[in-house]
């Protein structure tokens, strides 16, 4: 291939991809029309819930200890059960 022949095609291409550029930029349009822009909304007041929330539950180390040892039993039960 030339190099015209190669400029050609890489302007053909371009030419290509601009369309595609322009369709995909009205359909972005068209979606997001109506919708307002980012800053343009006043900020809603912050509404107290008529349910307070719930405090996050920890486990003590206890805890966990005793789920920890009841794991490893169980998985040695099942190990054993395979065999």
């Amino acid at each position: 291939m030339s190099l015209q022949g190669a400029v050609a095609e890489l302007d053909k291409t371009i030419a290509e991809l601009n369309k595609e550029i322009e369709r995909l930029t009205r359909i972005r349009s068209s979606l997001f029309s109506g919708v307002p822009t980012p800053g343009t909304l006043r900020p809603q007041p912050v509404v107290q819930s008529a349910v307070p929330v719930k405090k996050k539950r920890t486990l003590s180390a206890e805890g966990r200890k005793n789920i920890l040892e009841a794991n490893k039993r169980r998985w040695a039960a099942v190990k054993k059960a395979k065999k």
